[in-house]
């Protein structure tokens, strides 16, 4: 499986929308699950994954 850092970065950035969403609605406990959760998977995912900047290497 070959990714790059944006389908990284956009799996993160859609933890964090769903846990300020929880945030707002008091789901404290919820929110930082949802943060530890995506963490964990992207590192896990970096680690064993060959990933690609977007622009090709000159």
């Amino acid at each position: 499986m070959i990714l790059s850092y944006k389908e990284l970065h956009l799996q993160l950035f859609a933890a964090v929308t769903d846990a300020l969403r929880d945030l707002q609605s008091g789901r404290v406990i919820s929110a930082m699950q949802i943060l530890l959760r995506a963490s964990e998977k992207v590192e896990e995912i970096h680690m064993e994954t060959d990933i690609l900047p977007e622009a090709p290497l000159e």
